[in-house]
């Protein structure tokens, strides 16, 4: 083999590896492909508001991805937001899991929305380390329907909601995470991002971000304020 000769074949080959770790890159999990969102992407769980799901690109919520819920004040009717969803979700006979809610969730008024009490689980990890890993390991495992997770005095770090994101995605759980208003301000890699506040006896949003859809857009639905139970705050 002469010179030229093995100048190209070194050069085909280092452009083979090249290749190879760029699929092996590119078939990661947490990387995201414009080009393919339109294969991955799935109908989402209807919200159970027409209203909300004609502005959402999945007409409902996104299947295996983080929405982000963002409030200032609990218990202006966040819950009844979900309360269609999970109800479905629990009737599916699969898990819903709230970890960390500021209150006590209202039992009657969940069943009365059709949610199945044996299907929630709630539950109190102790420390930052210990949510983040109860959440992501109920994310992956298959089992989770839905999680729904509140932001605790710490501002969690990018890696950690990419972590969320991945997991969310590996387990095809809806995760929504309630964070404050103030979070807005900062970059998410959620796939849906909504501002929540009260309006009188109806629920403000705006869509501050969604992947693959329009964002901006302002909505009032009707509110439930008494699914929990402010009297008995558990943090």
């Amino acid at each position: 083999m002469n010179r030229a000769e093995n100048f190209l074949q070194n050069n085909r080959l280092t452009t083979e590896s090249r290749q190879q770790r760029l699929q092996q890159l590119l078939a990661r999990p947490d990387i995201w492909q414009a080009a393919n969102e339109h294969r991955r992407r799935r109908p989402g769980i209807a919200t159970g508001y027409s209203a909300l799901d004609a502005l959402l690109a999945g007409r409902g919520w996104p299947r295996g991805a983080t929405t982000e819920l963002l409030v200032d004040r609990s218990g202006i009717g966040e819950i009844s937001l979900l309360l269609p969803a999970l109800a479905e979700i629990t009737q599916r006979e699969e898990m819903v899991i709230l970890v960390n809610p500021p209150y006590i969730p209202y039992a009657p008024a969940l069943a009365r929305a059709g949610v199945q009490l044996e299907k929630l689980l709630i539950l109190h990890p102790h420390g930052h380390r210990d949510e983040l890993w109860a959440v992501e390991q109920s994310l992956q495992s298959g089992c989770c329907g839905a999680l729904l997770n509140w932001q605790g005095r710490g501002t969690p770090a990018d890696k950690d909601l990419r972590r969320l994101q991945v997991a969310a995605r590996e387990g095809e759980a809806l995760h929504f995470h309630f964070r404050p208003g103030t979070s807005a301000a900062s970059p998410s890699p959620a796939a849906l991002r909504l501002q929540l506040s009260g309006d009188g006896d109806q629920l403000a949003l705006q869509l501050l971000k969604q992947l693959g859809g329009q964002s901006g857009q302002k909505l009032h639905l009707a509110r439930n304020p008494d699914l929990t139970r402010r009297d008995r705050p558990l943090h």
